[in-house]
């Protein structure tokens, strides 16, 4: 970069210097722009949730507010074009290809969000074992095979070569394996879900490894996959019946302390996570007591993982460890008593839970909005948008397919204020990156499983890092902060560590012309941006006219225009190459096509042109 010391202060304040308050004549854009970034101008009285008190704002404070977005979830009617399909999958998928936004836009708006919310649920080939070339599988799973129904056993097994195996399966092989699914992603939300649910409801793979079980070392990746497993199955299913599941998943007994939740020692750790976090929230509205949380502590007893070193690994009720009796909750529950019913409580537990529906419906719709849409939840966004999408949501007997489709078609999705406004996690600006520009990390032989594992690797280590973000790692269980924390939020991914490594990758992916290339079990791969390609995909006229053709790559490449003087000026330094007419490119890419002598000046134009954009601030936002 050469800007050391560029800090998040740094980069925010670019973008009031690059980016004018006209940049399209939408007037919606005027009324409600929120991209003046730098120190917040919020009043925290402001993000409440109700509207009672309002007369007691102070006017000036009020005033300083970019504007108030008053639109809400009617279905959206404007212009269905480019622009609004890119919004769409910018929002839902980690990236995007060319192709995909084509097909969206040949289909209404209506047809292309439900098309985006059409998932195929055929199961994907497990991880396997890439690792044998370096040390033997101490189990019994064969290299290329399977190893997620593989049990360990210390007493059968070498220990110590089990623990290497453990190593492979849970550190490597799993956490690329997941990579791999997000680069080569469907053409839907799926990823994008899978990795909501996962902070929103996360297991770190590290604190489940550490448990004090006498096979969590050898066996924890398998019950880990089978978590991510979960996730990837109701990624647009029902949210009571997931939270039901999650509840005994192997993986989430051993990370939340439940497999220590005894009859005499009632462990509050799960419990307690499983309300405030989970399913009610903290919340106006959500009045659970501690009370409550010793009795759903003493509820949740007598589950226990049995078996985890055989492959019949499940979590089954105990009658032993279980605290019997009848448990009492608070009025928040309407005084609610479970009986003494053994394996049954968990279930009446997650009934009395989801009884409070207004709670629970409007508290995951407020973590669906912030992943999907904005940090910022007001007073009009909250009686607009949240209120009635918890409806949607309880109507819908807690499916939550019906919820995005509502969100994802309505005049709120699309307005002005809600694009460009949201910073790229590490995911969308590496995976999304390497999508857009159709960069495949799948290996020319597949059956040569070491090579595949080492290239994922190499980019979930990117994610991981130096871009803080990594799979299978949260902060806490409170899931990654950018998604929950204020005042922040999403700036939580900018910082003078990680702005350094996201303008990094991107000039070693896009600025070196031929690439670079990974070698992995005598297997070379070679990464690198076509940059010809990539604009042959835009029809003939837009390519020969460098006016057309920079505007066509701010389109795809960027969330938010940016002023004709700054397009003129990126087309004379690129394009042009501080040539005075538009005819230096016209008759280059023309003499192209004729017969190829001029490839390398159309490459070396192409390059800077892409990555000029790329570098640019907004590119980080989407």
């Amino acid at each position: 970069m050469g800007r050391p010391s560029f800090t998040r202060r740094d980069f925010f304040k670019s973008f009031s210097l690059k980016i004018p308050t006209t940049l399209t004549d939408d007037p919606l854009f005027e009324k409600y722009s929120r991209k003046t970034l730098g120190p917040r101008v919020y009043d925290n009285r402001f993000v409440d949730y109700f509207t009672e008190g309002a007369e007691t704002r102070n006017p000036v404070e009020s005033s300083l507010r970019v504007g108030n977005v008053t639109s809400g979830l009617a279905e959206y009617t404007g212009a269905w074009t480019d622009k609004e399909a890119l919004h769409l999958v910018r929002r839902t998928t980690f990236g995007f290809k060319k192709s995909h936004v084509a097909a969206l836009t040949s289909l209404s708006m209506s047809a292309a969000v439900d098309s985006v919310l059409t998932i195929d649920n055929t199961p994907p080939a497990a991880p396997v074992n890439w690792y044998q070339s370096i040390d033997a599988d101490a189990g019994t799973t064969a290299y290329g095979a399977d190893w997620t129904n593989d049990a360990m056993n210390p007493t059968n097994d070498i220990l110590a070569g089990l623990q290497q195996t453990s190593n492979y399966h849970r550190q490597d092989s799993l956490r690329w394996w997941l990579f791999g699914q997000a680069l080569n992603q469907q053409d839907s939300i799926r990823e994008k879900m899978v990795w909501f649910w996962y902070h929103f409801i996360p297991i770190d793979f590290e604190a489940v490894t550490q448990s004090p079980n006498a096979y969590t070392n050898q066996n924890s990746a398998r019950v880990q996959y089978k978590y991510m497993k979960m996730m990837r199955e109701f990624a647009l299913g029902n949210f009571k019946l997931l939270i039901r599941q999650m509840a005994t998943q192997p993986a989430m007994m051993f990370y939340l302390n439940n497999q220590a939740n005894t009859a005499t020692a009632p462990d509050e750790n799960f419990a307690r996570e499983l309300m405030e976090l989970f399913t009610l929230g903290k919340d106006p509205l959500s009045q659970y007591t501690q009370d409550d949380v010793i009795a759903a502590a003493k509820v949740l007893t007598g589950w226990r993982v049995q078996n985890l070193n055989l492959n019949t690994t499940a979590t089954n009720f105990v009658i032993g460890s279980h605290k019997t009796g009848s448990k009492t909750f608070s009025s928040f529950f309407g005084g609610t008593v479970i009986p003494d019913g053994g394996a049954n409580e968990l279930d009446g537990f997650v009934d009395m839970i989801f009884s409070k529906s207004k709670v629970v419906s409007e508290y995951i719709c407020r973590r669906i909005y912030r992943y999907f849409v904005y940090y910022d939840i007001d007073a009009n966004v909250e009686a607009n948008v949240i209120v009635p999408l918890a409806l949607t949501f309880v109507a819908n007997n807690w499916n939550i397919q019906p919820v995005l489709a509502q969100l994802f078609k309505s005049q709120h999705f699309y307005d002005m204020a809600n694009r460009g406004v949201y910073i790229k996690s590490p995911f969308d600006i590496l995976i999304g990156t390497m999508r857009s520009f159709n960069i495949t990390a799948n290996v020319s032989d597949s059956t040569n499983y070491r090579s595949q594992y080492e290239v994922w690797r190499y980019f979930a280590d990117w994610i991981s890092v130096p871009l803080e973000q990594r799979m299978g790692d949260v902060p806490n269980v409170s899931g990654w902060k950018a998604f929950y924390q204020s005042p922040s939020y999403h700036e939580y991914w900018i910082n003078t560590n990680t702005i350094q490594k996201r303008f990094g990758f991107l000039q070693g992916l896009v600025s070196i012309a031929n690439g670079f290339t990974l070698t992995y079990n005598g297997l070379s791969t070679v990464f690198k941006v076509d940059f010809i390609a990539f604009v042959q995909q835009f029809p003939a006229a837009v390519i020969a006219d460098p006016d057309l053709l920079v505007a066509e790559c701010i389109k795809y490449l960027l969330p938010v225009d940016i002023t004709p003087a700054k397009q003129a000026e990126i087309k004379n330094q690129t394009l042009l190459y501080q040539q005075i007419t538009n005819n230096y490119w016209t008759s280059a890419w023309n003499t192209y096509l004729l017969n190829g002598s001029t490839a390398t000046i159309v490459k070396d134009r192409l390059k800077n042109l892409i990555y000029t954009i790329v570098q640019l601030a907004e590119y980080q936002l989407m």
